[in-house]
């Protein structure tokens, strides 16, 4: 198939949710990137940052060997243009992934994922830097990819709380607290978030890497107990199957910085729902077990 190249101007984020999410402070203006999209065989590619050629990018993509072990998919490490990349393959989770696997019926959720990461890069928060989209055309159906630059040395929050002593891991837990505040003022909601979507850099800075299903919306409470019970339920999680050992302190400093900034009363709530929701998770837990047993 000859190659299609394609100039397009992107005005604005692709938002989730209802249109209402759309009102108020979650409304963006004069938000506008450029990127390039070029079609390479059955492939989409659209480069968020400085153009490659989509055959170089799908040939390395397609020849790399897949990390298993890193992401519900793996990724594939690259070398493009000079350039390291780390390519994460998107797939669906839930009870029923094994039948959903890795097949979408448009590219809205890779799409939106990269968007995202730019409005956050250019509001000064620490995300990795989206370099590439690609999309797997089949007749009805797509394969998506996502392509950030690779932070080399980079080791995942939860590996890090792992191997640090309690210091470090307080310190993480407050900068974690801060951050997680820093991502409501830009007003991104992440309702998917745990410990290996953060890394800590060579230098000691924190970064987020993955924001798929994040939208830009008005964020109230309720959306801020789901995305800290979403954290609480991987982190006991992680304890029980022994790959993580956190202590109350730990966890409430967490809360507490969050509730300090933010000025949102949120603890006493949340305990009160705690053997609720404890019993919520255990039983899910449960039912994953009997389909994939122990999974992280």
């Amino acid at each position: 198939m000859s190659v299609q190249v394609v100039s397009v101007l992107r005005s604005g984020l692709l938002l989730g949710g209802d249109c209402e999410d759309l009102k108020g402070p979650a409304q963006l203006a004069d938000y506008h990137t450029m990127a390039s999209t070029e079609q390479y065989r059955t492939f989409l590619v659209t480069c968020y940052a400085e153009p490659v050629p989509a055959s170089d990018l799908v040939e390395k993509m397609l020849r790399a060997p897949t990390l298993r072990h890193e992401g519900r998919a793996g990724i594939r490490i690259l070398d493009v243009g000079g350039k390291k990349l780390a390519c994460r393959k998107y797939s669906h989770g839930g009870l029923f992934r094994a039948f959903t696997r890795d097949v979408f019926f448009s590219a809205r959720r890779s799409t939106q994922e990269a968007e995202v990461m730019l409005f956050l890069k250019r509001s000064g928060f620490p995300v990795v830097t989206p370099f590439a989209t690609i999309t797997e055309l089949g007749t009805l159906r797509k394969r998506l990819y996502l392509c950030t630059l690779l932070e080399e040395g980079a080791l995942n929050l939860l590996e890090y709380l792992k191997r640090s002593g309690k210091r470090a891991r307080l310190r993480a837990a407050k900068r974690f607290g801060e951050l997680l505040w820093e991502l409501e003022k830009a007003g991104i909601y992440h309702p998917d978030l745990h410990l290996k979507n953060v890394v800590l850099t060579l230098e000691g800075h924190m970064l987020f890497l993955d924001f798929d299903k994040a939208s830009k919306r008005s964020i109230e409470q309720k959306q801020v107990k789901s995305m800290f019970w979403r954290l609480g339920r991987y982190v006991d999680k992680m304890q029980g199957q022994g790959e993580l050992r956190v202590d109350e302190r730990e966890k409430m400093l967490c809360l507490r910085t969050y509730e300090r900034l933010s000025k949102r009363s949120i603890i006493g709530e949340m305990q009160r729902q705690l053997r609720r929701k404890t019993w919520l998770h255990k039983a899910g837990w449960f039912f994953e077990s009997l389909f994939y047993g122990k999974s992280s």
